[in-house]
């Protein structure tokens, strides 16, 4: 089992740091050192296949006991790792998913531990777990204009 961290406890990187300069441990958007290519990312869950691992059991985390709510993915060069936020179901009593609208409606946060997959894991994780990822970097100093593709140019 992989050993969870609190957000605010020692997390490191670009995984725990906002863009804005958001406080410590708690998410900001997704940022990279310079953030000269800013964007969105869309994933759809793989399908559910018989005999083949859930993404629970893919990260080693034990789903009665975890709710993951997020998770990074960093790539440096040729080493991957995604970085699981879950929420602890237990410590915080949560059933079922609007249970957390109730948590933060309360404390006005989610509190979360992290989980990090080094390498080869990550790796598989994402292949097994996403049957599609989709992600658009835009220049940063195109980001405040609306981008009209006019055509498709053949290469």
């Amino acid at each position: 089992m992989l050993r969870g961290m609190n957000s605010g406890d020692g997390a490191s990187g670009a995984f725990a740091e906002g863009r804005s300069g958001s406080p410590r441990g708690l998410l900001g958007p997704a940022s990279a050192r310079w953030n000269d290519y800013i964007g969105t990312a869309a994933a759809d869950d793989a399908e559910a296949i018989l005999n083949r691992p859930s993404l629970y059991e893919l990260a080693e985390i034990d789903r009665d006991q975890w709710m993951i709510l997020a998770l990074d993915n960093l790539r440096r060069g040729s080493t991957t790792t995604v970085r699981i936020y879950a929420i602890d179901r237990v410590t915080h009593q949560i059933v079922k998913a609007s249970d957390l609208d109730d948590l933060g409606d309360a404390e006005g946060q989610l509190p979360v531990s992290t989980f990090d997959l080094p390498g080869p894991v990550a790796e598989r994780f994402l292949n097994d777990v996403f049957g599609q990822i989709s992600i658009r970097l835009v220049a940063s100093y195109a980001q405040p204009h609306a981008l009209a593709q006019r055509e498709t140019s053949a290469r």
